[in-house]
Protein backbone atom coordinates (compact mmCIF):
# COMPACT_ATOMS: atom_id res chain seq x y z
CA UNK A 1 0.00 0.00 0.00
CA UNK A 2 2.87 2.57 0.69
CA UNK A 3 4.62 1.81 -2.12
CA UNK A 4 1.76 2.31 -4.23
CA UNK A 5 1.33 5.18 -2.77
CA UNK A 6 5.10 6.51 -3.62
CA UNK A 7 4.50 5.24 -6.97
CA UNK A 8 1.21 7.64 -7.23
CA UNK A 9 2.96 10.46 -5.80
CA UNK A 10 6.51 10.25 -7.97
CA UNK A 11 3.94 9.80 -10.81
CA UNK A 12 2.19 13.28 -10.08
CA UNK A 13 5.29 14.71 -9.11
CA UNK A 14 6.97 14.30 -12.64
CA UNK A 15 4.06 15.98 -14.42
CA UNK A 16 3.08 19.53 -14.03
CA UNK A 17 -0.04 18.87 -12.63
CA UNK A 18 1.88 17.18 -10.07
CA UNK A 19 4.12 19.89 -9.22
CA UNK A 20 0.75 22.21 -8.54
CA UNK A 21 -0.61 19.27 -6.60
CA UNK A 22 1.39 18.87 -4.14
CA UNK A 23 2.37 23.38 -3.72
CA UNK A 24 -1.04 23.90 -3.60
CA UNK A 25 -1.96 21.15 -1.27
CA UNK A 26 1.43 21.86 1.26
CA UNK A 27 2.70 25.34 0.86
CA UNK A 28 -0.27 27.42 -0.62
CA UNK A 29 -3.72 25.97 0.52
CA UNK A 30 -6.03 28.93 -0.79
CA UNK A 31 -8.42 26.28 -0.79
CA UNK A 32 -7.77 26.53 3.04
CA UNK A 33 -10.33 29.15 5.30
CA UNK A 34 -8.30 29.74 8.50
CA UNK A 35 -11.24 30.76 11.20
CA UNK A 36 -8.73 32.37 13.27
CA UNK A 37 -11.32 34.09 16.11
CA UNK A 38 -12.99 31.16 16.86
CA UNK A 39 -11.95 29.37 20.10
CA UNK A 40 -10.78 25.97 19.82
CA UNK A 41 -13.68 23.44 20.71
CA UNK A 42 -16.76 22.79 19.03
CA UNK A 43 -19.11 25.39 17.47
CA UNK A 44 -22.29 25.01 15.84
CA UNK A 45 -22.26 25.37 11.77
CA UNK A 46 -24.04 29.10 11.90
CA UNK A 47 -21.29 30.54 13.70
CA UNK A 48 -18.92 28.50 11.46
CA UNK A 49 -20.33 30.39 8.41
CA UNK A 50 -20.26 34.19 9.83
CA UNK A 51 -16.76 33.10 10.93
CA UNK A 52 -15.90 31.88 7.14
CA UNK A 53 -17.58 34.22 5.40
CA UNK A 54 -15.59 37.22 7.04
CA UNK A 55 -12.18 35.47 7.45
CA UNK A 56 -12.64 35.37 3.46
CA UNK A 57 -13.21 38.89 3.73
CA UNK A 58 -9.97 39.93 5.79
CA UNK A 59 -7.83 37.99 3.90
CA UNK A 60 -8.79 40.07 0.91
CA UNK A 61 -8.37 43.04 3.06
CA UNK A 62 -5.11 42.03 4.57
CA UNK A 63 -2.96 40.33 2.05
CA UNK A 64 -4.44 40.81 -1.63
CA UNK A 65 -4.00 44.64 -0.53
CA UNK A 66 -6.96 45.94 -3.10
CA UNK A 67 -6.36 49.79 -1.56
CA UNK A 68 -3.28 49.15 -4.00
CA UNK A 69 -4.08 47.50 -6.68
CA UNK A 70 -7.91 48.18 -7.74
CA UNK A 71 -8.78 51.75 -8.33
CA UNK A 72 -12.26 51.46 -6.39
CA UNK A 73 -13.40 54.90 -7.40
CA UNK A 74 -13.57 54.27 -11.69
CA UNK A 75 -17.12 53.87 -11.19
CA UNK A 76 -20.25 54.11 -8.41
CA UNK A 77 -20.64 50.12 -8.23
CA UNK A 78 -16.61 50.10 -7.20
CA UNK A 79 -16.51 53.08 -4.87
CA UNK A 80 -20.06 51.52 -3.21
CA UNK A 81 -18.29 48.03 -2.69
CA UNK A 82 -14.97 49.60 -1.14
CA UNK A 83 -17.05 51.59 1.13
CA UNK A 84 -18.86 48.44 2.20
CA UNK A 85 -15.83 46.42 2.40
CA UNK A 86 -14.60 49.19 5.03
CA UNK A 87 -17.52 49.21 7.13
CA UNK A 88 -17.56 45.55 6.89
CA UNK A 89 -14.29 44.76 7.89
CA UNK A 90 -13.92 47.39 10.82
CA UNK A 91 -17.48 46.07 11.90
CA UNK A 92 -16.25 42.42 11.86
CA UNK A 93 -12.62 43.26 13.93
CA UNK A 94 -13.72 45.97 16.01
CA UNK A 95 -17.73 45.48 16.88
CA UNK A 96 -18.39 41.97 16.61
CA UNK A 97 -14.95 40.46 18.17
CA UNK A 98 -15.73 42.81 21.16
CA UNK A 99 -19.76 42.51 21.70
CA UNK A 100 -19.80 39.71 24.27
CA UNK A 101 -18.74 42.47 26.47
CA UNK A 102 -22.46 43.95 26.28
CA UNK A 103 -23.90 40.73 27.07
CA UNK A 104 -25.89 42.01 30.37
CA UNK A 105 -25.49 38.41 31.73
CA UNK A 106 -21.94 39.48 31.96
CA UNK A 107 -22.49 42.98 33.88
CA UNK A 108 -21.08 43.37 36.81
CA UNK A 109 -23.49 42.78 40.14
CA UNK A 110 -24.68 39.92 37.59
CA UNK A 111 -23.96 36.50 39.58
CA UNK A 112 -24.31 32.78 37.78
CA UNK A 113 -26.29 30.51 40.05
CA UNK A 114 -24.66 27.24 41.63
CA UNK A 115 -25.85 24.03 40.20
CA UNK A 116 -27.79 22.16 42.75
CA UNK A 117 -29.58 18.25 42.29
CA UNK A 118 -31.79 16.17 43.76
CA UNK A 119 -31.47 13.20 45.35
CA UNK A 120 -31.40 10.18 43.26
CA UNK A 121 -34.24 8.13 45.19
CA UNK A 122 -36.61 11.19 44.66
CA UNK A 123 -36.84 10.65 40.64
CA UNK A 124 -37.32 7.97 38.31
CA UNK A 125 -38.26 8.58 34.96
CA UNK A 126 -39.24 5.61 32.46
CA UNK A 127 -36.67 4.87 29.48
CA UNK A 128 -38.63 3.69 26.79
CA UNK A 129 -35.27 2.73 25.06
CA UNK A 130 -34.44 0.22 27.73
CA UNK A 131 -37.78 -0.76 29.06
CA UNK A 132 -36.68 0.09 32.27
CA UNK A 133 -37.76 2.59 34.43
CA UNK A 134 -34.34 4.57 35.77
CA UNK A 135 -33.29 6.88 38.27
CA UNK A 136 -32.03 10.42 37.74
CA UNK A 137 -31.48 13.64 39.22
CA UNK A 138 -33.36 17.11 38.57
CA UNK A 139 -30.81 19.56 37.68
CA UNK A 140 -31.97 23.49 38.98
CA UNK A 141 -30.59 26.43 40.46
CA UNK A 142 -29.12 27.20 43.37
CA UNK A 143 -29.33 31.47 44.36
CA UNK A 144 -27.52 32.89 46.81
CA UNK A 145 -30.56 34.99 47.59
CA UNK A 146 -34.25 35.90 46.78
CA UNK A 147 -32.74 39.58 44.91
CA UNK A 148 -29.93 37.33 43.00
CA UNK A 149 -32.17 34.95 41.38
CA UNK A 150 -35.12 37.78 40.26
CA UNK A 151 -31.47 40.15 39.05
CA UNK A 152 -30.42 36.99 37.34
CA UNK A 153 -33.78 36.29 35.57
CA UNK A 154 -33.75 40.00 34.37
CA UNK A 155 -30.35 39.40 33.04
CA UNK A 156 -31.47 35.87 30.95
CA UNK A 157 -34.44 38.38 29.35
CA UNK A 158 -32.38 41.09 28.69
CA UNK A 159 -29.83 38.90 27.21
CA UNK A 160 -32.66 36.96 24.90
CA UNK A 161 -33.36 40.36 23.47
CA UNK A 162 -29.85 40.96 23.18
CA UNK A 163 -29.06 37.94 21.12
CA UNK A 164 -31.55 38.86 19.01
CA UNK A 165 -31.03 42.34 18.29
CA UNK A 166 -27.10 40.46 17.58
CA UNK A 167 -28.31 37.82 15.31
CA UNK A 168 -30.43 40.26 13.13
CA UNK A 169 -27.59 42.41 12.85
CA UNK A 170 -25.10 39.37 11.93
CA UNK A 171 -27.85 38.45 8.90
CA UNK A 172 -27.37 41.79 8.03
CA UNK A 173 -23.69 42.12 7.48
CA UNK A 174 -23.89 38.62 5.96
CA UNK A 175 -26.26 39.63 3.12
CA UNK A 176 -24.23 43.00 3.07
CA UNK A 177 -21.53 40.94 2.10
CA UNK A 178 -22.87 38.70 0.12
CA UNK A 179 -23.93 41.53 -2.09
CA UNK A 180 -20.40 42.71 -2.79
CA UNK A 181 -18.97 39.40 -3.27
CA UNK A 182 -18.58 40.25 -7.21
CA UNK A 183 -15.96 42.69 -5.99
CA UNK A 184 -13.83 40.20 -3.70
CA UNK A 185 -11.05 40.39 -6.53
CA UNK A 186 -7.97 41.76 -7.68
Amino acid sequence: MAERFKMRLLTKLKSNLGWYWLRYRTWYRFHVLKLRYLTPGYHDADERLIHAMFAVLCDFMKNEKPDEIVNWESDPGHAHAWSEMNILWNWWVHIYQNREEHNPLFFPGVEAPDMGFSDWDKDKIFNPITNKEERTREMHFVHKSKEAEEHWHKACEETTVWEDKCNKEDEEMMTRLIKIRHYLWT
